[in-house]
């Protein structure tokens, strides 16, 4: 049995501090994240001197792999105007997660070591960095709504104050009513919270537990089923991605003010 094994320690949750730059401590999944931003410096160098009239075989992928984000916003927006607006953002957010979820399968690259500590740590396998991207697109969708509702509609959502004394002035009954509404809209604030958690949470527990099924399975099968499990990582790297950037794309287009061209066609 121990010649059809291969022995790995199962990684904790907590993050791999390698060294300390003025005080700051760096985690392995930070030089990793480091390492995805040099890749996309580099993809972007070249997709731009490559583009031709006519197209290459991985100019066609790439207006290809753009297309497909397209049409996946507009189908979660309905909105060809907004796709446009938020795809920098959205497929920024997928291609990031992409390829963060899938670096880490890269063979080797999880055995390079730094005084005895792992280098490279997939990102979306540290709690901090799934934290700290859904936190910023909470905070980001937010800003958005303010700018679009303005700072008293957007309150207006969480404190319905001026709902409730105009109840108050029909009628008692129609002032108890609207006192549930004011609750109701409260709890939307830990609704927002919520929305953090479980984007969060969610995109990390899916890549951690991946990450602790691949130990296990490559340590007992070890020359049985690594390419059936690296088959599956690859597939659930690219849905939790797509999963994630469409939650934001709806969370977005809750926040905002409705079209008036998009109200027309939904009564339609």
């Amino acid at each position: 049995m121990n010649f059809f094994s291969v022995q790995r320690d199962i990684p904790g949750i907590d993050p791999v501090f390698l060294f300390h730059i003025g005080g700051f401590p760096i985690a392995a999944s930070t030089v990793m994240i480091f390492l995805i931003i040099v890749l996309f410096v580099v993809f972007a160098v070249i997709v731009r001197r490559s583009f031709r009239i006519k197209p290459t075989r991985f100019q066609v992928l790439i207006e290809y792999l753009y297309q497909g984000m397209i049409d996946m916003l507009d189908e979660v927006t309905n909105d060809k105007k907004r796709s446009a607006i938020i795809f920098p953002i959205i497929g920024s957010i997928f291609m990031y997660l992409l390829v963060a979820n899938l670096l880490g399968l890269v063979p080797g690259l999880s055995e390079l070591m730094f005084d005895g500590k792992q280098i490279f740590q997939t990102p979306t396998g540290d709690f901090n960095t799934t934290f700290g991207l859904a936190l910023g697109a909470i905070i980001v969708i937010n800003i958005i709504s303010i700018k679009e509702w303005g700072i008293l509609s957007f309150l207006g959502k969480f404190f319905k104050v001026k709902e409730v004394i105009q109840a108050f002035k029909k009628s008692v009954g129609e002032g108890a009513i609207s006192l549930v509404d004011l609750f109701v809209g409260m709890l939307d604030i830990v609704g927002e919270i919520a929305k953090v958690i479980s984007l969060s949470i969610r995109l990390f527990a899916n890549m951690y537990a991946g990450q602790i099924l691949m130990i296990i399975l490559m340590g007992a099968f070890a020359y049985i089923l690594p390419g059936v499990w690296y088959g599956m990582n690859i597939f659930v790297g690219a849905l939790q991605a797509m999963v994630f950037a469409v939650l934001v794309a709806a969370y977005y287009m809750l926040a905002i003010k409705p079209d008036a061209d998009t109200e027309e066609q939904t009564q339609e």
